[in-house]
């Protein structure tokens, strides 16, 4: 048995696939490719396979990792030529590699973030940005519990620049990921959207790349 990344693109249409979907995606493509997995023991064997960090709902990606375990003796090139002869439209296999680092290292994630320019929006942006307050509900826990708590935006966010493309805003932003702490793109668009009195409005917003706690890529 030997673990390997698979990471995946998902552009266009496949931005709505969600994560069940898009595990059961990747169950069909490799079996057809005909790629042997190692299955766990017990009582409920099942392969392993398993999505770094899900993405949101409606968000394109260039960097969505897929932990896989295999059996045989299969190399990453061959495994990289039979995925990507099955895979289907809008989700690119972008590379094959042992995987060296666990899940659980994975710290922050890179968004590009294009968004419609009015009314002067980039200096509002950059305003808003650099206040330190960002306010917004966020749906956690408390003990076994559901509970919504406040959290403050800012305090997620590893860095953001904002500048101005003609007729859109681009921003990227290196915001909280993982296990521990995390700030959806989405959230903070909607946080920054309250406070500022207005509804931003998104054309595209794409993962580049999930990052460790050193910022290195994982």
């Amino acid at each position: 048995m030997r673990s390997i990344r698979v990471t995946l693109a998902k552009k266009g249409r496949a931005k709505y696939l969600s994560h069940l979907d898009m595990q059961r995606c990747m169950m069909r493509a490799v079996r057809r490719a005909g790629i042997e997995l190692w299955y766990t023991e017990g009582f409920n064997p099942h392969p392993y396979l398993t999505f770094a960090l899900p993405l949101p709902l409606g968000i394109e990606s260039e960097s969505e990792p897929v932990e896989i375990r295999l059996e045989g003796d299969a190399t990453n090139e061959q495994v990289f030529a039979s995925l990507s002869a099955v895979m289907p439209e809008g989700i690119e296999v972008v590379s094959v590699r042992d995987s060296t680092s666990k899940p659980n290292e994975i710290a922050f994630a890179e968004y590009h973030i294009a968004l419609q320019n009015e009314n002067g929006l980039t200096e509002r942006l950059r305003q808003t940005l650099a206040s330190g307050e960002i306010p917004a509900e966020k749906l956690g826990k408390a003990g076994r519990k559901k509970a919504v708590k406040q959290i403050n935006c800012c305090d997620l966010i590893g860095s953001v620049t904002v500048e101005e493309m003609g007729e859109t805003v681009e921003m990227s932003a290196v915001l909280a990921a993982g296990s521990q702490q995390n700030l959806s793109p989405l959230l903070l668009l909607e946080a920054l959207g309250n406070k500022m009195g207005e509804e931003l409005k998104s054309l595209s917003i794409v993962r580049k790349c999930l990052l460790k706690n050193d910022f290195k890529k994982f």
